[in-house]
């Protein structure tokens, strides 16, 4: 049932978390930048990464799973969490790898594409392609 915005209690509440959400990683992201808190850092923007991917996708209506004609939807949650965990694996090659000299900026942009494209595969790789016209009798 729609409520006068046209969204349903259930969208409106997914986008209450969602915009909570962006505001305690953002926060999350600054305190680790400023303190540097590199896995903390990777964690929180690249998991910001994956919020992003999903609020343009569905706009932050969808918290959990959900089942659609064009495929899966993983949810803002879901976005995090693998925003977190690609975010995890940059920091960890800078890290373990030969570059040394990695600013704080350029560190904190490998890490949010990461998150942001880790969401968009993961749900492509579960899509079905949405056909207009009603299947052939």
């Amino acid at each position: 049932m729609a409520d006068n915005g046209g969204l349903s209690t259930l969208e409106r509440n997914s986008l209450i978390v969602t915009v909570v959400m962006v505001v305690l990683l953002s926060v999350l992201a600054w305190a680790s930048a400023h303190y540097n808190w590199l896995l903390w850092l990777a964690a929180s923007v690249g998991a910001l990464g994956g919020l992003v991917h999903e609020i343009a996708q569905s706009g932050g209506k969808i918290v959990f799973f959900q089942k659609h004609d064009d495929g899966m939807y993983l949810g803002s949650v879901a976005g995090m969490i693998l925003g977190a965990v690609a975010g995890l694996l940059v920091v960890r090659g800078h890290l373990t790898g030969s570059v040394v000299n990695v600013s704080d900026i350029q560190l904190s942009y490998e890490i949010f594409f990461a998150g942001l494209a880790l969401k968009g595969v993961a749900e492509a790789a579960g899509g079905n392609i949405a056909s207009k016209e009603p299947p052939p009798k």
